[in-house]
């Protein structure tokens, strides 16, 4: 194959993987956004989350976060986190001891305070509460960054 040929498929497979992504993203992502959970919805799709992630239904390799912050008010609930650290602190001291501080911060805060602080800590480092889990590090964002996407992930109640 001529090298001309080569540039001419791979400017085709561009402009219909652009094509792709204008009809796959909907008609309201080509606004721009106006509130931090549109800069989050935007951000979740633009980092790759929903590559992923579902939310409610489809195929993920990640949790489905569909009603995610019910699930996370359960788990995070003092009684259920301070259980699941010292069963965490028994079995992995090691793990414990990499990330007491951010446990310290998590139990710190109440209510969906403690959500904000837990998602903000699991995007800097997913494997701070889920030591075996697949979920890249996400310590790049900002925390602007990081704001809109809580604030996205809050929608999905």
């Amino acid at each position: 194959m001529h090298s001309s040929t080569m540039v001419t498929m791979f400017g085709i497979a561009a402009v219909v993987a652009a094509i792709g992504v204008l009809f796959l993203s909907g008609p309201n992502e080509s606004e721009e956004p106006k509130t931090p959970a549109d800069f989050g919805r935007r951000l979740f799709r633009v980092q790759g989350c929903s590559s992923c992630h579902a939310i409610g239904g489809g195929i993920s390799r990640g949790p489905d976060l569909a009603a995610v912050i019910p699930r996370l008010r359960a788990r995070l609930a003092d009684s259920e986190y301070r259980k699941h650290l010292s069963i965490l602190k028994k079995s992995r001291e090691d793990i414990y001891a990499l990330f007491t501080t951010e446990y310290d911060n998590v139990l710190k805060a109440q209510g969906d305070a403690r959500i904000r602080v837990w998602f903000a800590q699991h995007l800097n480092n997913p494997r701070f509460d889920h030591y075996l889990g697949q979920m890249p590090s996400f310590a790049h964002l900002t925390p602007q960054q990081v704001g809109y996407l809580t604030a996205f992930i809050f929608t999905l109640q």
